[in-house]
């Protein structure tokens, strides 16, 4: 049996069992390009997923331009964050982020390398899950001016899950001192 999601009340039909569930996980999303039209492949993203129908009450940070971390050598990047509900489970919103990324033309290349867009998940409401292709919340984010900025704007007060401290603490104990600066409001 193919198990497949609706925005619709819990159904079958034919050979497809259509669930929906009413109780809404908030969810934190980081986004970051740094190859070409950066803000536009923000904005595609961000509309990408809003027409998926899959987020709600979403939330976005302002955009900034933020230096790149771990590989130097590459275009500073533009970052935002983007706070939502969702109905979706952890795997089936890494794979709605996925296809975005696929969709907007995003190539694989080294890690921390250059990219059209990325979509990471930061936090699953207040869940953590260590998986093979899935680590929720993003291990390195309490290290990140770059993805701590953005969300402090829209969920200041949201608690990471285990450090058991809100994004405005940890932004403040950062020890990452790269500059994240005010680049542009989002405008869909």
């Amino acid at each position: 049996m193919l198990l497949a999601i609706s925005k619709q009340n819990n159904q079958l039909q034919g050979n497809n069992l259509f669930i929906s569930s009413n109780k809404l996980k908030t969810v934190i999303l980081s986004l970051g390009s740094n190859i070409s039209d950066r803000k536009n492949y923000l904005i595609l993203a961000v509309r990408s997923l809003i027409n998926s129908g899959y987020l709600s009450d979403y939330r976005f940070s302002s955009i900034y331009e933020t230096d790149p971390v771990d590989y130097l050598n590459q275009s500073k990047f533009l970052n935002m964050a983007i706070s939502a509900g969702t109905d979706l489970e952890p795997f089936e919103l890494l794979n709605l982020c996925q296809s975005v990324e696929v969709n907007l033309g995003r190539k694989k290349r080294a890690k921390w390398h250059e990219r059209e867009i990325d979509i990471d998940i930061i936090f699953y409401d207040g869940e953590i899950i260590h998986g093979k292709d899935l680590v929720i919340p993003h291990q390195r984010m309490h290290l990140r001016r770059f993805v701590l900025e953005p969300i402090n704007e829209i969920a200041p007060d949201f608690i990471h899950p285990i450090f058991n401290m809100s994004i405005e603490d940890l932004l403040k104990k950062c020890p990452d001192e790269s500059q994240v600066l005010f680049f542009d409001k989002l405008e869909l």
